[in-house]
């Protein structure tokens, strides 16, 4: 396991985790749409772009080294 020193608190320090929730929202209006009983996509397309944005997600996911560890040292100044 390798250890990463970081000034971040947050998770900053890995930019894919910003896009993987970027990507996921991207789906929020479909997940609106089906929790509120509202119709204004057709299934295909729900299905289709919550797939693409989904796999995004994924794709992402897995260009992260989870053998990493993050330790968040001061800012010495």
């Amino acid at each position: 396991m390798s250890v990463v020193k970081t000034t971040e608190d947050g998770w900053d320090c890995v930019p894919e985790l910003a896009e993987v929730v970027y990507q996921m929202s991207r789906c929020d209006a479909y997940v609106y749409e089906i929790n509120n009983c509202v119709r204004d996509h057709s299934l295909d397309v729900i299905v289709n772009d919550m797939k693409e944005h989904l796999q995004n997600a994924i794709d992402r996911l897995d260009e992260i080294d989870i053998d990493t560890e993050y330790k968040t040292e001061e800012d010495e100044d």
